[in-house]
């Protein structure tokens, strides 16, 4: 095997194992803006402030990395 070759597989199989990001970080490129939407729009009054205790969840599901599982191969 080559090592052009022997590259390619283990960047492929690096790509594979690397987490996959949630679709909030994917939208918004980080949790801090959807975060500041988010309080920002509460404030205004556009959302109920029970989305606050919605945004924890969706915070817990990403540390807990949720977004893998639901991507499972």
């Amino acid at each position: 095997m080559s090592l052009r070759t022997f590259q390619r597989r283990v960047a492929k199989l690096e790509q594979r194992h690397k987490p996959r990001m949630s679709p909030i970080v994917f939208l918004y490129g980080s949790w801090d803006p959807f975060v500041d939407g988010i309080y920002a729009a509460v404030n205004a009054g556009t959302l109920d402030s029970d989305f606050i205790d919605i945004l924890d969840i969706l915070r817990g599901w990403e540390s807990a990395g949720v977004w893998a599982v639901a991507y499972a191969r």
